[in-house]
């Protein structure tokens, strides 16, 4: 079963990129920007879609766009900014830098919202906290955890109902599902 309420879409995209050494969010992939590529991924599912993230490049999408309402902390803070500023209750949240977000992996984050706060993706290499979804009232806790400088996306998961979906099966169909461009040597592979 689909999630029935609407839900609104998130990339972040306020990193600093000083791995990349240059935006990653305006990098070119298969013709367009991999900020422009998850639009278009997201927008389908979502009643609106904003962007977590400042560079006054970004204006050309004529998206909302949103600050970070806490500064150097990484994307913790970009999650709380958006989910601070969102009036959904769930909200799907990607970071721009991971270009193989499918269609498919969505629609299996969506029915599995039920009740829980985060319904995150998992597979035999790791947990995926910068894509997934997040529902509104996770928000004190995020605050609780920023002011006391606990920054770590898998410790808010555990604190929260959170449901870790196993995606084995979809990274057996599409092998980068979760493939994560950091680096200049990841960017130059696509």
């Amino acid at each position: 079963m689909e999630l029935e309420t609407k839900i609104s879409g998130f990339i972040l995209a306020g990193g600093r990129s000083r791995r990349m050494g240059t935006d990653k969010a305006m990098l070119p992939i298969e013709n367009q920007s991999l900020l422009k590529r998850m639009i278009s991924r997201i927008e389908p599912f979502c009643e609106s879609v904003a962007i977590s993230g400042q560079n006054p490049d970004y204006l050309i999408y004529k998206l909302e766009m949103i600050s970070d309402v806490f500064s150097d902390c990484g994307p913790i803070s970009g999650l709380y900014s958006v989910l601070n500023y969102t009036s959904t209750e769930w909200n799907l949240v990607v970071s721009v830098d991971v270009p193989f977000v499918n269609e498919e992996l969505i629609r299996y984050l969506l029915i599995n919202a039920t009740e829980y706060d985060c319904v995150i993706p998992q597979h035999d290499s790791g947990v995926e906290p910068l894509v997934g979804l997040y529902n509104r009232r996770i928000l004190p806790v995020l605050d609780e955890m920023i002011k006391a400088g606990n920054f770590k996306l898998m410790n808010l998961l555990a604190k929260v109902h959170t449901r870790y979906l196993n995606c084995n099966n979809l990274i057996q169909d599409y092998p980068r599902l979760f493939f994560n461009i950091n680096r200049p040597g990841d960017y130059q592979s696509v």
